[in-house]
Parts: C-alpha cells; structure tokens; sequence
C-alpha cells in the first residue's frame, strides 16, 4: 500500500494569476459587501475546488485568506505557504475573477493526500479520547483519519510528548505507519523506540479451561510479534474467544493485559486477565431460508437446546446443512448467524439466515485418461444423469468407489472437478485417470 511522505515546497506546482480558465468551484465562503465594492481586488467571495475529506471551511480557515483581502499574488502565495505548512495537502493553486459589482471571486484549488489512515495510541498513560481533543486544539485539521506526512505525525507525535510528560513518562514520541489488526494500515503513535515482540504470554483468572492450553493457543500466534495492544487483543479474540464460546462462556472478557520484561533476554511477557463469567444454556435456534423441513434441519443440525451452548458444535451442525443443501444442487449456500443472550437468565437464542441461491443442475460428464475400451466401463457405472439437481461432492464419491471396488488394477492418481457455469446454472464433471486397464465389468453397483 502507497503510503506519502511529506512534500517539500520546492516540488510542489503552483499556479494561478488570472488568465486560468474557470473551473466548477464547489462552495463559496459567504461575501461580505462593506467598503469593498469601491476597490476592484478585493476578495468579495471565496470558493474551494478538490476537497473530498477536509470542508471548504477548514481550507479557508487554514489559508487564513478572508473577504475583504486583496486578490494579489502575495497574498495568495501566503496562504499557500500556510496550507501546505499543515501537511495535509499535496499541492495548492488558485485563480481569481471579477465579480458584476465589484471585487473580485478567489478560488482556492487543493489537491489531498490519496491516504487517511486511522490512528490508535501504544504504550502510553494517555486516552485516545483526551489526545485526540488536545490535538484538535493545536491542529485542527487533526481528526479520526490522518493523511501520513512526515508533518502531521511530527505535529502529533509533540502533543502526545505533552501528555505524556504530564503523566511521568519523558520518552520521545513518535508516530508510525504499520500494521494495525488483520490487514489494515494505520498510524500508531507512542515511544519513539519500536514496540518489544512478545516473548511469552500468561493467563490468569482461567478456572473452566486449562490456562496451559490456552497459552499454547495463543502462543502459536502471539509470540514473536511486536507488541501494540490492538493487535494483540486481535489475535487474543480470535484465538482464545472461540475457545470460551465452545465453553459456553459468552461473556468472557479480558478487561487487563500486564507486561513485564523477559527474563530470557528481550521482549516482553504479556500477562491477560481473564473473566469467564457464567455459562449459557442454548434456548433456541431458528434456522430461516431453506427448503428443508423441521425435521431435515433437526436430523442435519443436531442441535442441543436446553444444554450448555456450543458454538462450535452449532457451526459444525450448520456446515451439515451447507453440506446438504450443496448436495441438492445449490452450490452457492451460505449463511449469517447472530444471537440474542439474556443475562437474567443465562440463556441464548441463535438466529440463521441461509441464502441457497440458485439451483444447479448436472451437465456432462467429461473423461480423461481412459481410452475408447475403457471409458464406457466408467460412463455404465456413473449414476449423475443429465438435467439433475446436482450433487456437490458426487465426483470424489465416485472415485473413491472406483478404487474400493477395484475397478481398475494399479488404478494410479485420480482426480475429479467440478466446472460450474453460473450463466446456465451447469455443473460438468472431468474426472481424469491414470493407470492399467480396468478388470472385466462388474455388476453395476447401487451408488
């Protein structure tokens, strides 16, 4: 991902004057009138062209030009000076025009970085609530998303030093481009001195699972990545809540994370607080937009309400159903799954919306590998006919048949794949062989 670096003046392009053609200007700060009607440069209205993140206001108010200013090039050029001062423009230019009446129409023309990234705080005694408050006082282009220039982190970087200070902590700061979560880049802002990796993780509270599994758990991802506290209760939600969630513990949290220093050499030993709450039971599970009967869901699902909820158990009895309803010829099912737990009586109610999407039908069945001898075996013996919802899974069941039986002798490597044309809703089967002839033909088999 491309990410800018602050740009110096001398490479910006700057243009202006009044012989630029008219472009559509977005807004117009609102004109003021007194004692500029009788001078012909003044600046009786303000527009702004290019802004898509930033406002026409913060624009004007950051190229401290006002109605009423003169329409010259020092004046342009100082308000250029000031805008790209901010670090949250690439380029800046403008053009002017006299109005009927009097004055003159400045627009103000910005290009923005093509980035915002968001940014989060790292090993400070600082609120991500209070920083940001305090450093829309000193910047106020500052906001939730930054363009990464070299200014603005600087800029940022100092009120954090502040803060920080304020707190008893006197290491310089710094803000960083890097990797925030699974596969989002984003700013983090804290010490100067790159995060310590995680050389070891403890867990502490943990009574209804091993803590010894759950630090082999989380251990397998954690340790060796560098240490910032998003990222770690990324891998700490995705590792460990699932484990919890097939323990019915729907209300496990971990409200502390503890670091200390690794007594085998650098890095960190992370320490996670565990609260596994109460157990809940499974009161109820709907299962909305399928063709299967109460029966066939209840055969497919296995659910078990009135006992102590499992989510694991509930997606493998949902992937059963997928399984089925693939078997039927609806290639593309899927579904969402949300809940409804009450804490007054410990309990959950699940809810799944299935989308089968369309049906599937059998094509052809097309061989490779087997000559005009033995391909007819094959052809006599494949029970799939043509036009027939179509059996997801059916060509590997058959090849696996094929060599149970013993059709072929030193039936070599086999294959069998499924070639779905979304346009005709058809699935056409290759199954392709390698080895000796076939043995004489068998009784067809009931498959």
């Amino acid at each position: 991902m491309k990410v800018f670096a602050a740009l110096t003046l001398a490479g910006l392009m700057v243009w202006g004057q009044t012989g630029v053609p008219k472009r559509p200007a977005q807004k117009a700060a609102p004109a003021k009138t007194a004692q500029t009607a009788s001078d012909p440069t003044a600046i009786r209205e303000i527009r702004v062209e290019g802004v898509k993140f930033y406002t026409v206001e913060q624009v004007i108010a950051s190229s401290g030009m006002k109605v009423g200013d003169a329409a010259t090039k020092v004046n342009f050029e100082k308000a250029r000076d000031r805008v790209l001062a901010t670090g949250c423009f690439e380029s800046f230019g403008w053009k002017y025009e006299p109005l009927e009446g009097g004055g003159m129409r400045a627009t103000l023309q910005v290009t923005e970085p093509e980035q915002f990234l968001p940014w989060i705080l790292d090993r400070v005694p600082v609120e991500p609530a209070a920083f940001s408050a305090r450093a829309k006082q000193a910047y106020p282009l500052f906001a939730d998303k930054l363009p990464p220039t070299d200014i603005m982190l600087q800029r940022a970087a100092d009120v954090l030093q502040k803060m920080a200070a304020e707190k008893g902590l006197t290491e310089p700061m710094a803000g960083r481009v890097t990797l925030i979560g699974k596969d989002q880049i984003g700013i983090v802002f804290g010490p100067k001195v790159a995060p310590p990796n995680v050389a070891q993780v403890k867990f502490v509270g943990a009574r209804v699972i091993d803590p010894h599994y759950l630090v082999k758990a989380l251990s397998d991802v954690a340790v060796g990545m560098p240490y910032i506290e998003t990222n770690f209760r990324m891998v700490l939600e995705s590792q460990i809540r699932p484990i919890y969630e097939a323990a019915g513990r729907l209300r496990a949290t971990f409200p502390k994370l503890t670091l200390e220093p690794w007594t085998g050499g650098r890095g960190v030993v992370v320490t996670v607080q565990v609260e596994e709450g109460s157990p809940y039971a499974l009161e109820n599970i709907e299962v909305r937009g399928t063709s299967l009967s109460p029966q066939e869901l209840k055969d497919e699902g296995q659910f078990k309400t009135g006992e102590t909820v499992n989510f694991s158990e509930i997606g493998k009895g949902m992937q059963r159903i997928i399984d089925h309803l693939k078997s039927t010829g609806y290639m593309n099912a899927k579904y969402n799954a949300s809940r409804r737990l009450n804490d007054e009586k410990k309990t959950v109610e699940v809810f799944v919306d299935v989308d089968a999407g369309p049906q599937y039908k059998f094509g052809k069945l097309l061989i490779k590998g087997l000559d005009l001898e033995t391909e007819p075996v094959i052809r006599k013996i494949w029970a799939m006919k043509p036009g027939e919802p179509f059996r997801h899974g059916y060509g590997d069941m058959f090849l696996n048949q094929v060599r149970e039986r013993g059709v072929f002798d030193n039936l070599g490597e086999t294959k069998a794949e499924e070639k779905a044309d979304d346009q005709s809703l058809l699935v056409d089967i290759v199954l392709t062989f390698k080895g000796e002839k076939p043995k004489p033909e068998r009784k067809r088999p009931d498959w």
